[in-house]
């Protein structure tokens, strides 16, 4: 039995790499502290002459003088979240705009209330609009991040969208100190865009780098790059329909997010044995980013963890320990201490199912401890709109049981597509009948580490046989895409008898 595999999951989670550029450049840190970000990068994976960014304070992995075990106390300390609580900032500014010096190099300008954007772009409603797109972020950002938009209504900064780089150059626009960067960089008042062949990649850009500049300001600073990079990608990931924008979707096709490739990113490093744990995730170095799989990784960890019950609440907090790096990460995880096997579980069903319109809500675990058969027969309804339930029923070790389903429901609401347990051979997902009944087996007192027990699922339909290997609750599910749950209508009746031997 499939079972016996749960070990050799085991690889998929926790393996604690990331690819690496085999040359990288070494951290560059300025003279004097300046705003610093990770650019975003393309679905080709970037070249290791990328600009190393220094953020936020690394772990360090060595103590030459002692002064890193000093620095480590003082900033482990209860008190830090107060000394270094973040405030806002008057950012450095990078340029000055003068009309005469943008006609001289065909460059124009397009004003909003807080951004004004140069770009050698000729004019169209895709670009033109960019100013528009970036003020009706304004209040989502003050909302999120609870910031007064009245007191700081007047907060403006400028952007250079670049079709080419020489006129930037010679109207005094592109810094000659300026890192170089693939395709977005923030820094001081302004921000750099490289022009997208997608309006909606253009427009992800532009709101990932604002995300960069607005944090900065408010903030003085971003975390560690997991949380910096994931929450510019949460606002990133965006639609923009009729003059409204929604920011953190999950977008419920590739089409609908050109360039985008965050789910891809995620399916592809699993399929390949390069899953992330949110251990891998939370501790990314500072020149991760100079791949493109770690875009992915970071817009998966955020959503999910702003999406979880269990996670948000504490996971909104953060923004109040932006200045701690890496130190963040602790005071999150201990926060969570007694949930988070439950939020890692969580996390690697995600992963190991992860696509498009993934339903975080619905996908979630319903945990409930199993209780021993008690007479001849025990039973349980499946709900088929929702992912792992547990059935409440405990299977012992060694024994062997029946399982009987029945039931009749619909998938997608569609009364040409009736299901039973057995599935529908007409359509297929992940290699099984779509709407297959499925089990999995998960003791009670599983806390990792490794890969969940429910990373591993047999085949149920409308009747099994099993023999578990381990005394384990008895969890099923029906087999559909996990952004298709929702409208599913119907449920499941199970009844699970003891073998006699």
């Amino acid at each position: 039995m499939r079972w016996l595999l749960i070990g050799m999951t085991l690889v998929l989670f926790g393996c604690g790499s990331s690819d690496k550029p085999t040359a990288a450049p070494a951290p560059q840190v300025a003279a004097t502290p300046q705003p610093t970000r990770q650019p975003i990068v393309e679905e080709k994976p970037a070249k290791p002459t990328e600009p190393v960014r220094r953020a936020t304070m690394e772990p360090a992995k060595k103590d030459d003088d002692g002064s890193i075990a000093v620095l480590n106390q003082f900033m482990n300390d209860d008190g830090a979240g107060d000394r270094f609580r973040p405030a806002p900032i008057e950012p450095r500014v990078e340029f000055e705009i003068d009309p005469a010096t943008l006609a001289a190099n065909g460059l124009r300008q397009i004003k909003g209330k807080h951004l004004t954007l140069i770009t050698d772009l000729p004019t169209s409603p895709e670009v033109d609009e960019l100013p528009t797109v970036f003020d009706a972020a304004f209040p989502l950002w003050c909302e999120y991040f609870n910031v007064d938009p009245v007191k700081f209504a007047n907060w403006h900064t400028k952007g250079c969208l670049m079709s080419r780089e020489e006129p930037f150059v010679a109207a005094g626009m592109l810094p000659n100190d300026l890192p170089k960067f693939l395709h977005g960089y923030a820094r001081g008042d302004a921000f750099w865009l490289r022009e997208q062949p997608s309006p909606q990649y253009r427009r992800h850009l532009l709101l990932h780098e604002g995300t960069h500049s607005f944090m900065e300001r408010m903030f003085g600073g971003g975390g560690p790059p997991w949380y910096s990079e994931g929450i510019a990608e949460y606002f990133g990931t965006h639609y923009w329909r009729d003059g409204k924008l929604t920011i953190g979707v999950v977008p419920a096709s590739k089409e609908e997010m050109p360039m985008w490739g965050r789910i891809k990113i995620i399916k592809e490093d699993f399929a390949a044995r390069q899953g992330k744990t949110l251990d891998d995730v939370m501790n990314y170095a500072l020149d991760a980013h100079l791949q493109t799989s770690p875009y992915g990784w970071c817009w998966g960890a955020v959503t999910y963890l702003e999406t979880d019950p269990r996670t948000h609440d504490e996971f909104r907090k953060l923004q109040e320990y932006v200045r701690l790096g890496y130190d963040m990460n602790r005071r999150f995880q201990e926060s969570l201490a007694d949930q988070w096997p439950e939020i890692n579980e969580g996390w690697q069903m995600f992963v190991a199912n992860a696509d498009y319109g993934y339903d975080f809500t619905r996908n979630r675990i319903a945990y409930a401890p199993g209780k021993p058969i008690a007479g001849d027969t025990a039973t349980a309804v499946i709900q088929t709109n929702q992912g792992w339930q547990s059935t409440g029923i405990l299977l012992e070790a060694g024994k062997t049981y029946e399982i009987a389903a029945r039931g009749r429901y619909l998938l997608q609401q569609n009364p040409d597509w009736p299901c039973e347990p057995n599935g529908v051979t007409l359509h297929y997902f992940n290699e099984r009948p779509l709407g297959q009944l499925l089990c999995g087996l998960r003791p009670d007192d599983w806390k990792g580490p490794g890969a969940s027990p429910l990373t591993i699922s047999e085949t149920v339909g409308t009747q099994r046989t099993l023999t578990p290997p381990l005394t384990a609750t008895l969890y099923m599910k029906v087999n559909d895409n996990p952004g298709q749950l929702a409208d599913n209508v119907g449920e499941i009746e199970i009844a699970v008898r003891e073998k006699a031997q």
